[in-house]
């Protein structure tokens, strides 16, 4: 799940990218923080982790993730 959000204290847009785990934990108060000045932007609960990056940065990595070269594996 992917959330938009500012920070307060520099103004840069971040995108939180929550990452759960694929078998259910017990969720745990996670400190998010931003990667600019590391102030503390939000709390919230999870039982994976959260990864947070500029709208810049997320945006770049979509497009190298889209750019990259598809393998087809020919059907025997």
């Amino acid at each position: 799940m992917e959330t938009l959000i500012s920070c307060t204290n520099c103004k840069s847009e971040l995108v939180i990218v929550e990452d759960k785990l694929f078998y259910s934990a017990e969720e745990s108060e996670t400190n998010i923080s931003c990667p600019i000045c590391n102030n503390t932007i939000d709390q919230k609960k999870t039982d994976g982790w959260f990864f947070i990056q500029t709208v810049t940065e997320y945006e770049k990595e979509k497009e190298i993730e889209r750019k990259k070269e598809r393998l087809i594996y020919p059907i025997l």
